[in-house]
């Protein structure tokens, strides 16, 4: 869908495909689903995604996946199959009203759920100095999933991490995963509408340029009713930063005391401080260099935390965005113009694939 499209009236037909899960294709539709439904998208839930649909009578799906598809006729004529995702299905229940017709809702899962399902059934290590993305991309596909092409990452292993052995932290292989991914600096593990793994270096908001604009006026596709809202009650005025070894700890401080800015010690009157533990310590480093590091990185995360959430809340016609997305959004009347980033959807599979939309944006108070 391109912005001409978008703003075109359009029909929509829902479609549900099986996908085999050994080779990736589909196998056939899924004629019994009833229109509705949604798909939810969260980038703060490990999964990342899932979604309700409704079958009529017994289907039996076994180990097939299912893939979401919105096929759409424009109004020029011109028509478009959209991919919406692909999903794991869970049908425990049956609504039974006496006649033949059993209605079956479905819940369903993005494919994350594979990795967070499964776990180490012993200890599996990562080498000091070796690349990480490659121990995730063996992991993933060890586990039956696809990984999308992706950057090559620069990072190396300043120590070796074991996973498997019992810890509590070792949750499953998908927390193993992304606790890898942010210590190289890579935003947490997705998936595309494919159901393939999606890994990237992560990169602010601020410094991305939107993909996509919702501009008032002839031809907006979004309602004029939105949530406003700027979250600044638990911005911090301090950051304590640990690096902490099998023998040490070394701490560094950073704190807001400029009376002059907006979320500092004094101007808030008490201290609201956060702690951030760092455990892949550099080799080679005395004391007194981690120290330093420490108290950098602590000055550096003050910055970062003093961030006002600005979080606007919307639904519009279906776009091709998903969650970490960054968007414009222009909306004189209402007072609101600026990017956000998305971080929550539920898109409704009925007319129109209305979407509700949270998309937020962080503005920084002064520090020093």
């Amino acid at each position: 869908m391109d912005l001409t499209h978008h703003r075109m009236p359009f029909d929509m037909r829902l479609r549900v495909m099986r996908v085999d899960r050994a080779t990736g294709n589909e196998t056939g539709q899924v004629a019994t689903v009833v229109t509705g439904g949604s798909i939810s998208r969260n980038q703060d839930t490990t999964i990342g995604e899932q979604a309700t649909l409704e079958l009529v009578g017994d289907t039996i799906l076994g180990a097939d996946l299912l893939r979401i598809w919105a096929d759409l006729t424009y109004g020029d004529g011109s028509e478009e199959s959209i991919p919406l995702g692909t999903f794991l299905a869970d049908g425990p229940k049956r609504q039974v009203t006496g006649g033949q017709d059993v209605n079956i809702p479905l819940t369903l899962y993005g494919r994350l759920r594979e990795l967070d399902d499964d776990q180490f059934t012993g200890p599996v290590s990562i080498a000091k100095g070796a690349n990480p993305m490659d121990w995730i991309d063996k992991t993933i596909r060890d586990a039956g999933l696809t990984v999308a092409a992706h950057d090559a990452c620069a990072y190396r292993m300043g120590t070796a991490w074991t996973f498997g052995t019992g810890d509590t932290k070792d949750k499953s292989k998908l927390d193993a995963i992304n606790s890898v991914l942010d210590l190289a600096g890579w935003s947490a593990a997705t998936t595309d509408p494919w159901g393939r793994v999606l890994l990237t270096p992560y990169r602010d908001p601020s410094q991305r340029a939107p993909s996509w604009e919702f501009v008032e006026g002839e031809g907006a596709r979004f309602l004029r009713s939105m949530t406003d809202e700027r979250d600044w009650f638990d911005t911090a005025n301090q950051v304590r930063v640990i690096y902490a070894t099998q023998n040490k700890e070394i701490i560094g401080v950073a704190r807001d005391e400029d009376k002059n800015s907006t979320f500092s010690i004094p101007a808030r009157g008490r201290v609201i401080s956060k702690t951030y533990t760092y455990t892949d310590v550099p080799d080679g480093k005395t004391d007194a260099q981690l120290k330093t590091m420490a108290a950098a990185k602590a000055k550096e995360l003050l910055a970062t935390a003093q961030a006002v959430i600005h979080r606007v809340t919307l639904t519009h016609i279906y776009a091709p965005i998903s969650v970490g997305d960054v968007i414009h959004l222009d909306y004189p009347s209402g007072r609101i113009e600026g990017d956000f980033a998305v971080r929550t959807q539920k898109i409704r599979l009925e007319a129109g694939l209305p979407v509700e939309c949270e998309a937020r944006s962080f503005q920084r108070g002064d520090t020093t």
